[in-house]
């Protein structure tokens, strides 16, 4: 499979937009993560080099064959964020408040969870995978992990790039469930 399919279907998971019937077409989202990658290009060096086209919508060479797992982490996580961002503009831009003698109406209170997953969620996550990618890369991958990981995944493993990224998404999901199970309580 490719990015175009791959990288759609993670971001489809962190909007929760997967069942039918979907807000957004795959073109949309395409075209979103590749306005995030050139954003995730632009904040860390990739293992790789990519050339991105968003009037083509192409990420060359793609990221999924080449296997960088730090861009198929980074991008759809980026894209996330960019469409939560979208969302909270476009709810603010509908609140309505109205008061007529002892009776109100006001929408707004619903922004609160907007906050949330802003602070909370896809945004949060990225910037925290960022920052530990980025300080990775200036104190080197060994010492580095140990510290971060050492307790949460295996010493002995060969790719200690995905157990950062696996770290971060559980923690993300963790979040997000606790979230969800506390306004529910």
């Amino acid at each position: 499979m490719t990015w175009d399919v791959n990288l759609v279907l993670m971001l489809r998971v962190l909007i929760n937009d997967f069942n039918a019937p979907q807000k957004n077409t795959d073109l949309y989202l395409q075209r979103v993560l590749v306005t995030a990658g050139i954003f995730v290009n632009s904040q860390i060096e990739l293992p790789q080099d990519y050339t991105y086209d968003i009037n083509a919508v192409t990420i060359t060479p793609d990221p999924i064959v080449e296997e960088d797992a730090i861009s198929e982490s980074l991008m759809p996580l980026k894209a996330a964020c960019i469409i939560n961002q979208g969302d909270f503009q476009k709810a603010i831009s509908q609140g309505i408040k109205v008061r007529d003698g002892d009776s109100a109406i006001d929408t707004s209170v619903g922004f609160g969870g907007f906050k949330d997953i802003l602070e909370l969620g896809a945004c949060a996550a990225y910037d925290r995978l960022l920052w530990d990618l980025q300080r990775i890369s200036v104190d080197g991958v060994g010492a580095s992990l140990n510290a971060v990981m050492g307790a949460f995944r295996d010493p002995n493993s060969i790719r200690p790039d995905l157990d950062t990224i696996s770290f971060y998404f559980d923690n993300f999901a963790s979040v997000l469930h606790n979230s969800r199970h506390d306004r529910h309580s």
